[in-house]
């Protein structure tokens, strides 16, 4: 979900102000007994970062809890990290029905992953607790500033190999850096796998898809090292290294509250009906729209399926892009790997726009497990996730709508201004062009998404709040826009008979005075 401000802005201002990184110090070992079975020492006072479930080599990531960044030159700083990752020589294309993508050697890794630019500068033969492993310096560049990668490769077992790899500074500073970074390398250790209780003796044709999601997870859980923990609900399961117990308390709320307005305004039965209506004739896969299922869940009742959604929620806002959140945004949905990631933003803009984040991304969640990867036009998709982040909870722990503060302002100025883009065609605008700028009509990605909501906005309330100039004929848009599109897959049938007929310039007009 785009955010107000610029998030890539807003990290160059925090990185002006931030306290530096400093060396790292030895720490506790990382333990993983649950499948591979092995421990090393990590770096003291890092935190523990998930991998990304479509990451086939990352087992877990260490960032620095505060000082993020450490200064290589009189202008240039770069991130730091501790990864831990696995090569095997087999690799399974798939993990519970996650696919997996995989980075075929430890260089390959690091250039994917650590700096693009690296080469092997040197490597020695190592004995490490009775392990083979072999010790690696790469040397890069960021800007003219030299980086270094340390990274010790175990052979800890004939298929499967353990990396542990750090990246620092070169030059005048490396020599500061690689005593302990060497001291953790020879850590790692093997260590007995234990057997899972959870699993023993279980039937997973028996198991429910909520039951079997459950067990997945709770294997996920046990490489984290306690750091994070795993909540439900009835209708959700919800990840978290947030130990804010109020915060988790009032996530599982909002999230079931939410849920039940998502269940009113896209009934099941009215989803049945499209989906019969759709039988030989989905159309469209060449415009923009994903319409794939997963060929091992035709059978299975969506309502059940949709009970094992999951809601990531990352501490911080360095945390989540950390994990992988993109640059711009401050939550998504990711119909992959089958998880919403969001983080809590109290010390940026308050929970209030987390809770905002939350509502947006929980409807386009919702509506895939019905629909699978259904891509509507941007205006529809992001202008209705917009729609849901208006609603605010009340203290009788009920949702109530309102305009959504993100949007509101900027586009009834835009309005007065003349900057936005003519209803015929903004609905029919592709994603490429909805995230970009507009010259014709001098607006940006931000104009356009506060345009969207509005529009939904506007065809959603105006009958009830008796928008002057309101059409009845409009009345019935959002929904034929819908169900066509439900049925056919095909963006471009889909709104030429939602708007077919339209008079465009008192559509306009009355959208307009609605806004401002």
């Amino acid at each position: 979900m785009l955010r107000r401000l610029s998030v890539l802005l807003l990290a160059l201002l925090v990185l002006g102000s931030t306290a530096l990184a400093q060396v790292p110090k030895v720490g506790d070992p990382y333990k993983e007994s649950t499948d591979l079975g092995f421990q090393v020492r990590v770096p003291a006072d890092w935190e523990l970062i998930p991998p990304e479930p479509s990451d086939g080599n990352l087992i877990v990531k260490y960032d620095p809890k505060t000082n993020k960044y450490v200064q290589l030159g009189a202008s240039s700083i770069m991130d730091i990290h501790c990864w831990i990752a696995r090569f095997d020589t087999k690799p399974p294309k798939e993990v519970n029905g996650q696919r997996k993508f995989y980075a075929k050697d430890l260089l390959a890794y690091v250039k994917s992953n650590v700096i693009s630019n690296a080469t092997l500068q040197e490597t020695k033969e190592r004995t490490v607790n009775k392990l083979k492993a072999v010790e690696h310096i790469f040397v890069g560049k960021v800007g003219e500033e030299e980086v270094k990668v340390y990274a010790m490769l175990y052979e800890l077992k004939p298929e499967t190999k353990v990396a542990l790899i750090f990246n620092a500074p070169g030059g005048k500073k490396w020599p500061k850096w690689e005593p302990p970074l060497t001291e953790m390398g020879r850590s790692f250790k093997a260590v007995e796998v234990a057997a899972s209780e959870s699993a023993a003796g279980v039937d997973p044709s028996k198991l429910t898809p909520r039951e079997k999601r459950r067990m997945e997870l709770e294997a996920d859980v046990a490489k984290l090292g306690g750091e994070w923990k795993l909540y439900d609900t009835p209708r959700y399961f919800i990840l978290s290294n947030n130990d804010d117990r109020m915060f988790i308390s009032e996530l599982k709320e909002r999230l079931e509250a939410i849920r039940d307005i998502y269940e009113k305004d896209y009934p099941y039965e009215k989803i049945l009906e499209i989906r019969e209506a759709g039988k030989g004739l989905r159309t469209g896969q060449d415009k923009e729209v994903e319409t794939t299922k997963d060929p091992k869940e035709p059978e299975i009742d969506p309502r059940e399926l949709s009970k094992t959604s999951l809601v990531r929620v990352c501490k911080n806002q360095e945390q989540y892009h950390s994990y992988g959140g993109p640059g711009g945004s401050a939550g998504y949905w990711n119909s992959s790997s089958r998880e919403l990631v969001i983080y809590d933003d109290r010390a940026g803009g308050g929970r209030g726009d987390t809770w905002a984040v939350l509502n947006h991304e929980a409807f386009h969640q919702y509506i895939f497990y019905f629909y699978g990867n259904i891509a509507p036009h941007s205006w529809y998709n992001e202008g209705t996730g917009d729609f849901y982040s208006g609603y605010q909870y009340g203290k009788n722990k009920r949702f109530t709508l309102e305009k959504f503060s993100w949007r509101k302002d900027l586009i009834a100025q835009s309005v007065k201004d003349g900057k936005f883009v003519p209803l015929e065609t903004f609905v029919k605008m592709s994603q490429r062009e909805y995230y970009s700028s507009q010259a014709e009509h001098g607006t940006d990605i931000g104009i356009h998404y506060a345009q969207g909501w509005s529009f939904i906005y506007f065809l959603r309330t105006g009958k009830q709040k008796k928008a002057a100039g309101w059409d009845p004929a409009w009345e019935s848009i959002l929904d034929t826009y819908f169900r066509t599109l439900g049925a056919t897959g095909d963006l471009e049938q889909a709104v030429n008979q939602a708007f077919q007929g339209v008079d465009w310039a008192k559509l306009t007009e009355a959208w307009k005075a609605y806004t401002t």
